[in-house]
């Protein structure tokens, strides 16, 4: 689905653009939206973008030595994940799913 300006106008990663700025940067953008426990991305996968918070909610997390799955961050409005991967160009370390 497209994003229109007004959505990235409401967050703060994008507080200081202007409104054209804004309006470019939106024709780049997909709103997206996932099922409760569909995910995201998974670990190891190659990052194909980033994703910003609009509105619901994710479990970003990870496995740990004993295979227990470890939840380090639960991105809330506005709030970005999965951008370290996109800017490093590598996978993911990481996996993401919708909650709600």
């Amino acid at each position: 689905m497209a994003c229109t300006p007004d959505v990235l106008k409401e967050i703060p990663l994008f507080g200081l653009l202007d409104d054209d700025e804004r309006a470019i940067l939106a024709a780049q953008v997909d709103l997206r939206q996932f099922e409760p426990r569909q995910r995201i991305y998974k670990r190891d996968e190659p990052a194909s973008g980033a994703f910003v918070m609009v509105r619901g909610s994710v479990a970003v997390s990870t496995i740990d030595d004993d295979n227990q799955v470890v939840v380090l961050h639960t991105p809330s409005h506005g709030e970005a994940f999965g951008l370290a991967a996109m800017l490093s160009g590598t996978a993911h370390t990481t996996s993401a799913m919708a909650i709600e």
